[in-house]
């Protein structure tokens, strides 16, 4: 396994700490590495590292110790080098990289997150046919790629015609998402161009970041493996949004199953990193409920004291109904909902709720006062209206995220009524731990209810999405592949 972008940092001057990258990419089986840092910078605010005959002297005499001590490793010596227009960044990089001796040379484009993409492709495409590299290093994929596909492939044609092998970087900032690493590798195979995994790591830590998952991803690929995600969970609030996708359930294998993110055209996992093991004991509509359950449980069990009952929760789709079984199952009766238009669907939920639980919930007709809100649709309208209605003293729970970007809080009703505002729908405020944590709790609680009321299962189509709006008859929505 190799990872063939490396940032030593001080480390090219002191081979300590060169010593304590190669113990890390021993301990994670990588015998392959190209240690490097960057040569002469554009930005003032990045400082050169690799830019003075002094310091890449020492640095290579370090690189052949190391050789000599570490001889199971593939040791490389390298340049980030930085592409620019300018003539005499340029004129100076050059002579830099073609004088320096080291291994290997990595090109990049960097310093044009905020240029037009074409610019920024062209760029890439400028820095091929006139800098001596080996490596082009972190081609990113926009969200706006596919209307640039022509350029790119411009990219890999030249990339392959004059020998320079392209890098699959796996850092967050350059990584390419399933089908951005399916369309590229389509590519590679089309010109018979060379590539490289690289983790383009800063620190020792950093070291290894997604790469044997990016191995994974790429043999998967390579070889048409079947589909790894079985599921999907959507929000439907979500997808008016424009999201194709929500969290994964994988094919069950050895008695368990995971939960991760996804969209419903991806046919492997995309990321480990936020995912969530769950035991194939739980049924897939167990699954479903806990996981929009997650969202109450791990922040409204944090702030009891602050939840007064006389609670009405604002919305009625897959988030407010959640937040309604997780507060009924911590005792609390004194509820109401609001939404506009209820549906009979969801008066029928309702009935199901009030009947497993043993209460006697009801819609309201209007927002009026109460001691608690749960804001449960992410409408700033909404959101709006509650501060206007509401009483001194009274607690709001913002469980909607508002993704209409237009925000109404005033804080000057804030300090004049001593309200209590709690954002609580996004999980990013907790550790992953803590909300794996959580997840297991409720998976097990669940499996004593029966929730198979609320769940349904579509067969795959390609205009699913368009399907699960129109067909508004259950709250938690799962789409089984069948394909």
């Amino acid at each position: 396994m190799e990872d063939m972008h490396i940032h030593l940092k001080t480390g090219v001057t002191d081979i300590n700490i060169m010593r304590n990258y190669i113990e890390k990419c021993r301990e994670l089986n990588i015998n392959k590495v190209l240690f490097l840092d960057h040569g002469n910078r554009m930005s003032p605010k990045h400082i050169p590292v690799l830019n003075t005959p002094e310091v890449i002297k020492k640095f290579l005499e370090n690189i052949k110790k190391v050789k000599n001590e570490y001889k199971d490793m593939d040791i490389k010596s390298g340049i980030e080098s930085d592409f620019s227009y300018d003539e005499e960044f340029k004129e100076k990089e050059l002579k830099n990289i073609t004088e320096s001796g080291v291994d290997l040379i990595i090109g990049s484009v960097h310093g044009m997150s905020k240029a037009y993409y074409k610019d920024y492709l062209k760029a890439n495409l400028d820095m091929l046919k006139t800098y001596p590299l080996n490596i082009m290093g972190h081609l990113k994929l926009r969200k706006e790629y596919e209307d640039y596909k022509y350029l790119i492939e411009e990219i890999v044609k030249v990339a392959s015609e004059k020998n320079i092998i392209v890098e699959i970087n796996t850092s967050d900032r350059s990584r390419w998402n399933l089908r951005q690493l399916e369309y590229m590798l389509g590519l590679f195979k089309k010109y018979d161009t060379k590539y490289t995994i690289g983790s383009d790591a800063h620190k020792v830590e950093e070291v290894g970041y997604h790469v044997q998952e990016m191995y994974d991803k790429i043999d998967k690929i390579l070889n048409n493996a079947k589909r790894d995600i079985e599921y999907t969970i959507v929000s439907r609030g979500t997808e008016k949004y424009g999201s194709k996708g929500y969290m994964g359930i994988t094919k069950e294998q050895g008695g368990k199953r995971n939960l991760v993110l996804a969209r419903h055209y991806d046919k492997y996992i995309d990321t480990y990193k936020d995912s969530f093991e769950i035991l194939d004991k739980y049924n897939i509509k167990n699954v479903a409920v806990s996981r929009f359950e997650l969202m109450s449980a791990i922040n409204l069990d944090s702030i009891t004291n602050l939840i007064n009952e006389d609670i009405l929760i604002i919305g009625f789709g897959n988030v407010g109904f959640s937040c309604l079984i997780h507060l009924l199952k911590n005792g609390y009766r004194n509820i109401n909902i609001f939404t506009n238009n209820v549906k009979d669907f969801q008066k029928n939920g309702l009935d199901q709720i009030n009947k497993i639980f043993d209460s006697s919930i009801k819609f309201v007709n209007e927002i009026g006062k109460y001691n608690t809100y749960i804001e449960a649709t992410g409408n700033s309208d909404v959101i709006k209206n509650i501060f206007e209605i509401t009483d001194d003293n009274t607690t709001i729970i913002l469980l909607g995220t508002p993704r209409d970007e237009s925000y109404f809080i005033n804080p000057l009703d804030i300090n004049r009524k001593n309200i209590k505002i709690i954002g609580a729908h996004e999980l990013n405020g907790h550790t992953i731990e803590e909300r794996r944590k959580v997840f297991k709790e409720l998976l097990e609680e669940n499996k004593n209810y029966n929730f198979d009321e609320f769940v349904s299962i579509y067969n795959y189509e390609l205009n699913i999405v368009d399907k699960i709006l129109q067909n508004k008859n259950n709250f938690i929505e799962v789409i089984k592949y069948e394909i």
